[in-house]
């Protein structure tokens, strides 16, 4: 059986893989603009955001970057890595970046802070051990923060700082979802703040109205990060409308043994306030400070709008009046478009002229470029938990997404939340939406269904998905932008139609060809015409082979990658193999077929009358496939608009209709054809322990598709 042409052919199929490899791409994104949450004046910050280098490993980053901080800059094109600039929407496994600390940061805590990380990160500072990795997170579209102690730095030289992504929990969670790739995405600001021993965190704003007198209720921590305590501390907060002040309070803290984190909470009211509204979206200006004995100061300053909002009998109102929503979905491809170009504030006013009040971010969080601008105009925003098509036992805790619900929850204009789309309907997805909806609060929260299916947690936030649109809002909302990007196989007709008429070709060749035996697979000194006859099945084999590994590549390239246009992308293994050239993809299908039908074969001739030649086998049996031209020629179609179903459903039927014949073939020459299932059930039986795998997606899907199936089951049920 491992003759030379199986080695061969063995080595063909690691040339396609290395090409594979060697070629391999990944989907290329885009810069984006990113805002800011917090303004301190008194923090030193260093922008991490712009030019950085990716690579594929962290010791090929950590030796090129260590090379290049020395002045060596003659690395091979393998490892120098390439450029990327981020925040950007492009995924990536290391990034790097060199930076350079001023000597006067080294009395103060490092903090530094990423946004809009998509990911599980690891991040690590002039080094790859464990010792050097300053700290690890997972990333769901917020900001995190990681504390590094100043003597971790080279000041005055280089500092190479290393951000490891893999796969995020949501990404492994989500319906056949997984940890390949090993990647992510940095959407937001990333930065180096200096810091003081204690500082102030960004806070928690509730307002309660009496009459027209707006009560403010701000809950903050103080966070001391040194290891004695300088107490006491003052914490002094004012509220102005940027020409005065309106309202003031001051704190005193005292220390608290063992207390790294001491909670604040400051009240302010505002007789006569001024409500944020579309028309008019004014916003106070909130300035925290606190301060020490040794006059170690930290502050904070942030807009802040008033008003509510809340979904009353169907209805959305805000400030007491009805609004009826006119929304617009934002795909996460036209959101990347704008962030690029920068003209959110352009686009947000033209979307205000159409009469637009709502902006629907799918499958993604804001950013708080996006936050603080639809603030200045006064539009508002719908924001999704990363919370789509995910099996009802793989379901998160609500409460991991506090922390970027209360970041998001300063800005007015940020409206609503979807906790949940796509969800199964049984108690452990009631239970979340149930607990879901208390987390967001005092935000509205909903759930997207898709074809309605009997009750939710949500009783009227239920939203139905119809096509481009959501149903059940309180007025519309839709996609009028659906996703641009298409991985079709361009070449596919002419390849199709030209591996057809080869077939159709090869067909006749053997039909003219001579007939012969099972027997003369042994034939020392065949004749001219039985070395012509092996010759046209031998191709025949190979052209058979090239089409199913066209079917297969032809199905991977047709796999949408949005169930619709309101789901972001869900699986990015797949995406990532619609960016590789189809042609290496094609190649190494056709190779690994070619393989299994030698190892098939090549399992079961030595237990056959006169151990027959394997390939000579092959050949013989071929004779069984030469209906298979006309799969050639369905596929041919399939780029026509013929559908890809039938050839591949054309495929799998005939073979089981001509498995009778086969049978009787091997039977005929002594042998059992039982021998030929071992190497088909192996696969069969490694795919079947992958379905057990996955058996939560499968009871998933049937739940989903449930509500679909079971009318036209009763309807054929009554034709009958």
């Amino acid at each position: 059986m491992f003759n030379h042409r199986f080695v061969i052919f063995i080595i063909f199929w690691a040339l396609a893989l290395g090409a594979l490899w060697w070629n391999w791409q990944s989907p290329k994104g885009e810069s984006l603009y990113a805002g800011q949450s917090g303004i301190s004046s008194t923090r030193l910050t260093q922008n991490l955001n712009g030019s950085w280098n990716q690579y594929s490993t962290l010791r090929q980053a950590w030796t090129t970057e260590s090379e290049r901080s020395q002045g060596k800059n003659n690395q091979s094109f393998l490892t120098k890595g390439s450029v990327l600039t981020l925040p950007s929407s492009e995924r990536f496994s290391i990034a790097t970046k060199r930076l350079k600390i001023p000597g006067e940061w080294s009395s103060r805590t490092m903090l530094l802070t990423f946004n809009g990380v998509q990911g599980h990160a690891n991040v690590y500072l002039n080094g790859i051990s464990s010792s050097q990795k300053i700290g690890e997170f997972e990333g769901s579209g917020g900001a995190d923060e990681l504390e590094i102690l100043p003597k971790a730095f080279n000041y005055g030289e280089d500092n190479i700082l290393l951000v490891e992504l893999t796969g995020s929990v949501g990404q492994r969670a989500t319906f056949f979802g997984s940890a390949w790739p090993k990647s992510g995405y940095i959407k937001g600001n990333i930065r180096m703040d200096a810091v003081v021993e204690t500082t102030i965190m960004p806070p928690q704003v509730t307002v309660d109205w009496i009459e027209a007198t707006a009560q403010i209720t701000l809950t903050t921590n103080l966070l001391h990060r040194g290891f004695s305590q300088e107490g006491p501390w003052t914490v002094y907060g004012v509220i102005s409308d940027g020409s005065a002040g309106l309202s003031e309070q001051t704190l005193t803290v005292h220390p608290q043994e063992s207390a790294d984190r001491q909670p604040v909470t400051l009240i302010f009211t505002i007789p006569d306030a001024r409500r944020w509204t579309m028309e008019d979206p004014f916003l106070y200006q909130l300035h925290l400070t606190v301060t020490n004995s040794k006059g170690d100061l930290d502050d904070l300053a942030l807009p802040l709008g008033l008003r509510t909002i809340s979904f009353e009998s169907g209805k959305w109102v805000l400030n007491g009046k009805i609004i009826p929503i006119i929304g617009e979905g934002l795909t996460p491809q036209e959101e990347y478009r704008l962030r690029n170009s920068g003209d959110l504030e352009s686009w947000l006013i033209s979307e205000r002229q159409k009469g637009k009040n709502l902006v629907y971010f799918i499958g993604q969080l804001p950013d708080e470029i996006w936050l603080q601008t639809a603030d200045r105009v006064g539009m508002g925003l719908w924001a999704e938990l990363p919370v789509e098509l995910i099996p009802s036992k793989r379901l998160p805790q609500p409460e991991v997404f506090q922390k970027i619900i209360s970041e998001k929850m300063l800005h007015p204009s940020l409206w609503a939340w979807t906790v949940g789309k796509g969800l199964d309907s049984d108690d452990l997805a009631e239970t979340y939406l149930r607990q879901a909806e208390k987390v967001v609060q005092p935000n509205l929260a909903f759930a997207l269904k898709l074809p309605p299916i009997v009750s939710t947690g949500l009783a009227e936030q239920s939203l139905y998905i119809q096509g481009t649109t959501i149903q059940g809002v309180g007025g519309r909302v839709t996609v009028d932008t659906p996703s641009s990007v298409d991985f079709r196989w361009a070449e596919e007709r002419i390849f199709a139609g030209t591996w057809a008429a080869f077939m159709v070709f090869l067909a006749w060749m053997n039909i003219r060809s001579v007939t012969w035996r099972y027997k003369e697979i042994g034939e020392k000194k065949p004749k001219r015409r039985l070395r012509s006859a092996w010759l046209w099945n031998g191709l025949f084999v190979f052209a058979r082979m090239g089409m199913l590994a066209g079917l297969l590549t032809s199905g991977l390239f047709r796999i949408p990658m949005h169930v619709s246009p309101w789901f972001s992308h869900l699986w990015p293994r797949i995406q990532l193999l619609q960016a590789q050239s189809p042609w290496l993809i094609w190649a190494m299908f056709l190779v690994l077929f070619i393989l299994i039908r030698m190892l098939q074969v090549g399992v079961v001739a030595p237990h056959l009358p006169g151990v027959p030649h394997e390939v000579g086998l092959i050949y013989w049996l071929e004779r069984r496939y030469r209906w298979s031209v006309f799969i050639a020629i369905g596929w041919a179609l399939v780029p026509w608009g013929f559908s890809y179903y039938v050839p591949v459903l054309g495929y799998v039927l005939l073979v089981g209709l001509f498995m009778p014949i086969r049978i009787r073939d091997i039977h005929r020459i002594g042998g059992h054809y039982r021998l030929f299932l071992g190497v088909p059930g192996i696969i069969a039986a490694s795919l079947l322990v992958w379905a057990i795998f996955y058996s939560a997606d499968w009871i998933f899907l049937w739940n989903m598709l449930r509500p679909l199936a079971e009318p036209m089951i009763t309807q054929f049920m009554e034709m009958w």
